[in-house]
C-alpha cells in the first residue's frame, strides 16, 4: 500500500507520516514545500494543481492523509492553503485514484461560538465561524460530502479540537508558552506573559490524535465528519499549569494580561467524540 500524508515538515504532518509508518505495513510518502534528498517525502506546492496532480500520479496512493494547511487568518492565504489545496487534492484523486481514501483535515473553530449547554458538541452542530480560519476550513470540510456524492470517491473529515505535543507552532497557545518557558530555563527571560487564560478548549495530545485519523481514514464513512479531541474540557488556566510543573517552574512567574483578541474567541467547547470512538471499537 502507498500512503501520502500532505504537509510532513508541519507539526501534524511530522507525527502523523511516523505513526502511520508504525501502524501499517505500507510504503509512507510526505509531501513538502521545501526541497529534501530524503527518500520518503516529495516536493509539492499544493496550491498549484499541476504539481499535486504529478505527485498523486507518481505515488498513485491508496490512503491520502491531507492535514497541510495554514491559520494566519488571512482570506487569501487561507483560502489557498485550506480550500484550493484541499481541491487540488481532490480533483487529482479522481483523476489518478479515484478508489483512494482520503482524510482532510478540519478544525473546532469551524463551530465558532456555542452555547454552554451545547456541550459536548457534535458533528452535527451548525457551523458559526468567527475568524477567516475556521471559515476556510469549514468550507474545505464542505468538500467532503460534495465530491463523495458527485464523483464517489471515499473523502472524510477529521475535525481536529486543539492538539498537544512538542514542537507546536509559535502562533498556537501552547507553542508560545513552550518558546517561552525555554527562554526561561535558559536564562534568556525571567518570565512568561499570557493572555486570558479563563477560556476552556478540549485538548488532545497528538499521538491519540494520530491514532483516531487512522481510524477514519480507514474506517470512516465517505462524506462524513467526525470529532477528533478528548471529549473534556480543560481551562487554559490548567494548562499552563501543568506546562509550568513539568517544567519545574512557579505559576508567580507569569504575567496575565487582558487580551482583546481573546475575547472574540469561544469561551468553552469541548468535543462530543462518540462517533470516532465507535470507529476504533
Amino acid at each position: 500500500m502507498n500512503v501520502l500524508v500532505t504537509g510532513c515538515s508541519g507539526f501534524v504532518g511530522r507525527h502523523l507520516l511516523a505513526y502511520v509508518g508504525t501502524q501499517l505495513d505500507a510504503n509512507c510518502i510526505g509531501t513538502t514545500r521545501s526541497p529534501s534528498n530524503n527518500n520518503n517525502t516529495v516536493y509539492c506546492e499544493l496550491t498549484d494543481y499541476r504539481q499535486v496532480d504529478d505527485v498523486i500520479e507518481q505515488v498513485h496512493p491508496e490512503l491520502i492523509f491531507h492535514v497541510a494547511g495554514s491559520f494566519s487568518n488571512d482570506f487569501e492565504t487561507d483560502s489557498l492553503n485550506n480550500i484550493v489545496a484541499a481541491r487540488n487534492i481532490l480533483d487529482a484523486a479522481v483523476k489518478h485514484m479515484p478508489d483512494a481514501r482520503i482524510m482532510l483535515m478540519g478544525s473546532a473553530a469551524e463551530y465558532g461560538e456555542i452555547n454552554a449547554n451545547d456541550n459536548p458538541v457534535n458533528e452535527q452542530h451548525k457551523l458559526s465561524p468567527i475568524s477567516i480560519y475556521g471559515w476556510s476550513k469549514a468550507a474545505q470540510s464542505l468538500l467532503a460530502p460534495m465530491y463523495s456524492s458527485r464523483h464517489g470517491i471515499k473523502v472524510m473529515v477529521a475535525r481536529t479540537f486543539n492538539l498537544l505535543g512538542e514542537g507546536m507552532s509559535e502562533l498556537l497557545f501552547t507553542g508560545r508558552v513552550e518558546l517561552q518557558i525555554r527562554n526561561v530555563l535558559a536564562g534568556e527571560a525571567e518570565r512568561i506573559s499570557v493572555g486570558s487564560l479563563d477560556a476552556k478548549r478540549d485538548y488532545i495530545d497528538i499521538d491519540s490524535a494520530c491514532a483516531m485519523y487512522l481510524a477514519i481514514a480507514t474506517k470512516g464513512k465517505a462524506g462524513e465528519i467526525y470529532n477528533v479531541g478528548s471529549g473534556r474540557a480543560t481551562s487554559m488556566r490548567e494548562l499552563l499549569d501543568i506546562m509550568l510543573k513539568t517544567a519545574g517552574l512557579d505559576i508567580d512567574i507569569v504575567d496575565e494580561r487582558a487580551d482583546d483578541i481573546l475575547k472574540k474567541e469561544v469561551s468553552t467547547i469541548y468535543a462530543d467524540i462518540s462517533k470516532v470512538t465507535a470507529l476504533m471499537q
